[in-house]
This record gives structure tokens, sequence and C-alpha cells, in this order.
């Protein structure tokens, strides 16, 4: 379905962003794509979905070569990026009827597919509400729904859950799962969350410095890490830390160790029966072993092994409120009038919008709403700028004081 072969790509900068990377995925497979930041991977989904062109090799999705047929690769895959691509002053249908349009789906076939992917999402319910009033897992539920109104056979999904809480997580994990089964899609995914890997991946690449260093299944991954992992944290690194290093290394039931920063992880035979030797070691050395952990491998440390560095912890960019993604765009970014209006709307005592723990606060959630919509009692689920409380609109870009004109 996928097919890449010593793709580079080199940025005006002279920064090597992918270089001579190859990978194959198979139809209805869901790969998934670990790196750390700066690695390689949304280069990687920008080329192969035709958002980015590339300098040598050659790319084949769906049948289609990206650089002499992007218009059917376009049309044979949904893309969702790391910042959602919903309009939040739409309701989900209209967002859902414009991807549609944008498609040349009309009449009675657009209306068909908006009610099948509603239905899909668990969505018919806030369906014709605003974006705005949504939690960040229903954007994202949305975000994934306009990419599938014109039913591609492949799905990128770059960070697909990035900057929603555990609950929210796991909701679209299992969404995931259920598109892939059911509708036979084979889905490509970045993320920084090895567990959302481990759950959803038949296969997963870890890539750094634009290159690909190893692909497996989960389970094939952790098996190149033999023994059980025990990690040691050292209050510093200091001249006795590095001899006892070296004796550690020495010792016959140490398979591997790999230094990330200030923590050394050791791969053993038997774990139990010798962290008892190898703290007797450090003792030898006078070493100060701040916190020692003992675990079976994960793929955590398989991405350890091939980066140098750990993924745990690191989620990436965190997502910015609504109102900063239109920031800097026009008199609304350099006046921050959408900050001041949120801001004000605190100080009218209304309750922040959920920014992502899912169905977790279905009250605040309801409370907003009906912050949203005051000013327009007769028909609360059409809003426009025109209708938003305390504020009054010219029609452009601009807004003016209250409504009352003061």
């Amino acid at each position: 379905m996928i097919e890449v072969t010593n793709l580079s790509k080199v940025y005006p900068s002279g920064c090597k962003a992918i270089d001579e990377l190859s990978l194959s995925i198979e139809q209805g497979e869901i790969f998934a794509l670990l790196g750390p930041n700066g690695a390689g991977k949304t280069s990687t989904i920008r080329v192969l979905s035709t958002l980015a062109g590339f300098d040598t090799g050659t790319v084949t999705v769906a049948g289609h070569n990206v650089d002499t047929a992007s218009a059917q690769v376009r049309g044979a895959i949904g893309f969702v990026g790391q910042q959602t691509g919903v309009d939040n002053f739409l309701t989900g249908r209209e967002n859902l009827m414009l991807q549609g349009q944008l498609y040349r789906i009309e009449g009675h076939e657009l209306k068909k597919r908006i009610e099948e992917l509603s239905a899909y999402f668990n969505l018919e319910d806030s369906l014709d509400t605003l974006v705005m009033t949504y939690s960040g897992g229903m954007r994202r539920k949305l975000d994934i729904a306009s990419s599938l109104i014109h039913k591609p056979q492949v799905l990128f999904l770059d960070e697909p859950t990035l900057g929603l809480d555990i609950n929210s997580r796991q909701v679209l994990w299992q969404l995931i799962k259920k598109l892939n089964q059911e509708l036979q899609l084979t889905i490509l995914l970045t993320t920084h969350y090895l567990e959302e890997a481990d759950r959803l991946a038949h296969r997963v690449g870890i890539i750094n410095a634009g290159k690909i260093q190893v692909i497996g299944t989960p389970d094939e991954l952790k098996q190149k890490i033999s023994g059980d992992a025990v990690v040691l944290v050292f209050e510093s690194i200091n001249d006795q830390v590095n001899a006892f290093f070296t004796a550690v290394q020495e010792q016959p039931y140490i398979r591997n160790a790999l230094w990330e920063q200030e923590k050394l992880h050791l791969y053993l035979d038997n774990a139990p029966s010798n962290v008892a030797a190898i703290m007797q070691t450090a003792a030898e050395h006078r070493v100060q072993v701040k916190t020692l952990s003992l675990s079976r491998p994960t793929l955590d440390d398989v991405f350890i092994k091939y980066t140098g560095t750990s993924l745990e912890g690191d989620e990436g960019a965190s997502e910015e409120p609504w109102w900063a993604q239109w920031a800097g765009k026009g008199s609304w970014g350099k006046n921050k009038d959408w900050e001041k209006w949120t801001d004000q709307g605190k100080d009218a005592d209304a309750p922040e919008p959920d920014n992502g723990d899912g169905a977790g606060r279905q009250e605040d959630q309801a409370q907003w709403k009906q912050w949203a919509d005051r000013g327009d009692d007769q028909n609360p689920e059409q809003k426009t700028p025109e209708t938003w409380p305390d504020k009054k609109w010219d029609g452009g870009e601009h807004w003016d004081k209250d409504k009352s004109g003061k």
C-alpha cells in the first residue's frame, strides 16, 4: 500500500530531514513511526501525503506515484495533523459538510456520509453545536471523521492523541483499532506515546536523524533487548561512577549496558538474584545510587538502544488554546481580541472549555455552551459571530465594543 525507496529531503537551511529512507507498509496494516523530536517523522508523513516535496527517491501510495500523480494520491488518503484542522466557529455538521464539498461530494450522498460518520464516532448529539464547545477528545474525533469523509484507503495520523488526557487517549485507541479492523484502513501514525505504539501497531519503525534504525513487531523489538532491565540513577556522574560502570560491564551476568544522561540501563540475566551483586560493586567503588528500578524490557528500552534517548515524559509540543490559532493573523491577532474575549468570559464567571479530559467534564461543557449561546435564546443551536454576547461585529475583521456601542 505504501512503498518508499531511498527517500531523501534536504531543507534550504541544509538540514537533512530524511536520509535515504526505505519503508514498505502492507494493506490493512497499522504502522507506527517512533523517533525523537527532529528525527524526521513529520517530514516523512508530509512527503507521503503530498504536503512537501523531496529531493531523491521514489514514493508510491495506494498504487500512485507521489511525484507524478499527486492528485490521485490526495484522493486516496486522509490526513490528520498535530494541530486540529476543524473550524471552531462552525458546527460539527458544517465542518463535515465543508470537507465533503471540497471533495465534490454533494446532495444526498454527502448527507448520508455525514450521518454515517457522526454515528460511527458517537457525535450525533453534538453535531449541530459549535466546535468551540467540544472537548479535546471530541474535536479530535471530528478531525478524524473529516479526514474519512471521502472514504480513503490510507489514513495518516501525526501525533493523533497529543495533548489529550489518558481517558480520551484510550477512547481514540479503541476507535483507531475499530477503523483498521472494520474498514480495513491502512494507517501510518507517529506518536510520542510508547504505550500507544505497543497497543495499536502491527509493526513499529524507529527513526533517528532521518534514517530508519529498526523495524519489527513490538514483541520482536522487545525481544532484541535480552534479559531483565535494571535502571540506576546517580546523584552525579564522576570518576567513581565511571569506574563502577567499567567494572559492572565485566560481570558475566551483564548482557548490555546503555547510558541515558544520568541513568544507567543494565540488561542482565536473572536480575532479582544479581541486583545485590550490582549494589555490592557500587559500594566497592563508593558510588551513591539515587534510585534503582527493575522491569522487563519495554519499547522505551528499544528506543534508547537505537536513539540514545528516552521517549518517556516527552509529549512534544502542547496544543494551543483555540483562540491562539488566529494569533498574528490580521487585526484580530495584533490586538489579541480573542484572548481578551476569553478573559472577559472568565471575568463573567464563565467556565473554561474542556481541554481534552473527555467525558469527565460534561457539566462544565454544558455551562460553557450556555455561556457561548447567550444573546440568542430563539435558536441556541445556530450561532454566528453577530450573536455572540457583549460584542459587536462590523462584518469584517474587527470586533467593536459592546452591543450598545459603548
